[in-house]
């Protein structure tokens, strides 16, 4: 193998690496053509899709490198950044990171999978009990939800259709739930059905697309979009079919009680526990966990004071994933740790979902009794449906110009520094180049990370 040939292998390794465990497409483009201008003076061509990642330098043909799924594991993805940027300041030679690159996988450590159930579960009963739900919903959702892990990952081990993953969780969170209402142990049974699904919700593929599209790559953002679409119908598919199993008909919600029964400081800490969970779901390292705690209970913090002084929720929930936003693209900034990991890890605690079930409780009346609904009841499906997604855009929002504007900062703080990336001479050049680069990289590409299904292929 010629050193050209090196050179395409490590790009194209560490390119579909990236993809696979969910960097956003303007960061591979990033990170891959930063590199190659360390490494040659021949143009690097970089094209992502969907299905693979494809590199050339100079003339040569493409190079393709497939991808099966898009998975979660924050771990690998740092690693390989780690990679890229001590090949650009030259600690690391080519055959070193490709060799690197290729034992990424298997010598990366990943949490245990009762360690993830365990907190995982934790952080379902903690959304709960800020949505409001009694201490017997609490229990029952994160029983529930650490199940569902664990059915997910027995599948995913199996190689079960992508889908197949989410529906199980869902069920088997509605199921619980659907019994623990019939045996009469719960006085919200609207969270106890609702809050396993959540845990469910594919953010950072939501994340990503936001940004793929922001940064003009549409089809990867359609295609992260389809994706995301494609789990959250699998979970309400598996949450129907679990109260169809379990209940006679769908419950109405009632308001909960969580913000006469929560003061800021227990607000915060049950954020907090609720955002471990995920982090760790997502494979964070247990170095890089605090900064999604601290982005979690931070902005859920925000939330609880701006709802306090009167303000609606959907400007609560906005201001609350601002400041996620902002926070997570700020710390992790020169960590190599991906924000859409560390932001939504702490902005899923202020999903909406009572506004979520009631919507799914509206539509399974409506679809029982399709000659005999009031327009009342359509009426209400409507409004809650609206309300949610209204909400989940505040929130979405809220991260993406938060993480937008500390990027926009850093990169004018350190343009005088990259300003000159493009013009490479020599290999002392761009050793040189590499050095001043690295910084606004990693706040780039590293940054605008901002996740297969929750569990697919991570475990």
């Amino acid at each position: 193998m010629n050193a050209r040939q090196s050179r395409t292998k490590l790009l194209l390794h560490a390119g579909r690496l990236l993809l696979e465990f969910n960097e956003s497409t303007e960061a591979i483009h990033r990170a891959l053509t930063a590199t190659a201008k360390v490494l040659t003076d021949e143009t690097c061509h970089v094209v992502v899709s969907y299905n693979g990642v494809a590199v050339s330098l100079g003339d040569e043909k493409p190079a393709l490198g497939p991808v099966r799924e898009l998975r979660y594991n924050a771990a690998i993805q740092s690693r390989v950044h780690e990679i890229l940027a001590r090949v650009r300041r030259g600690v690391l030679d080519v055959p070193e990171a490709v060799g690197g690159l290729a034992d990424v996988e298997a010598h990366t450590p990943r949490h245990s999978r009762w360690t993830s159930a365990l907190l995982l579960g934790a952080g379902a009963s903690s959304l709960a009990l800020l949505l409001g739900a009694d201490l017997a919903a609490s229990a029952v959702a994160g029983l529930a939800t650490a199940l569902g892990l664990l059915a997910r990952q027995e599948l995913g081990r199996a190689h079960a259709v992508l889908l197949a993953l989410p529906l199980a969780a869902a069920f088997i969170g509605a199921a619980f739930g659907g019994l623990a209402i019939r045996l009469s142990w719960t006085r919200s049974p609207d969270l106890v059905l609702i809050v396993p699904a959540l845990m469910l919700v594919p953010g950072p593929h939501l994340i990503n697309a936001l940004f793929d599209l922001i940064d003009n790559q549409l089809p990867m953002s359609l295609s992260r979009m389809g994706l995301a679409a494609g789990i959250l119908f699998a979970s309400a598919l598996g949450v129907v079919l679990g109260i169809e199993l379990t209940l006679p008909a769908p419950l109405v919600a009632e308001p909960a009680a969580a913000p006469d029964r929560l003061n800021l400081l227990s607000d915060m800490v049950l954020a907090g526990v609720a955002t471990c969970g995920f982090a760790v779901f997502y494979n964070t390292p247990w170095q890089q966990l605090w900064m999604a705690v601290v982005g979690g209970m931070a902005g859920h913090g925000v939330r609880f004071l701006v709802l306090k002084a009167g303000c609606t929720l959907e400007a609560a929930t906005f201001l609350g994933g601002l400041t996620v936003g902002a926070i997570s693209a700020g710390m992790v900034r020169a960590r190599n740790a991906p924000v859409a990991v560390i932001a939504f890890a702490g902005a899923v605690t202020m999903i909406p979902g009572l506004s979520l079930y009631r919507a799914l409780a509206g539509a399974l009346q409506l679809a029982r009794n399709p000659g005999t609904a009031d327009p009342g009841t359509v009426a209400r499906t409507f409004e809650n449906g609206l309300h949610g997604c209204l909400v989940v855009s505040a929130l979405t929002l809220g991260l993406v110009v938060g993480a937008r504007v500390v990027l926009a900062l850093a990169r004018d703080r350190d343009a005088p520094i990259g300003s000159h990336r493009g013009v490479v001479a020599d290999g002392a050049t761009r050793l040189v180049v590499a050095e001043s680069s690295d910084q606004s990289d990693s706040a780039e590409c590293v940054a605008e990370n901002v996740l297969h299904d929750s569990g697919i292929g991570s475990d």
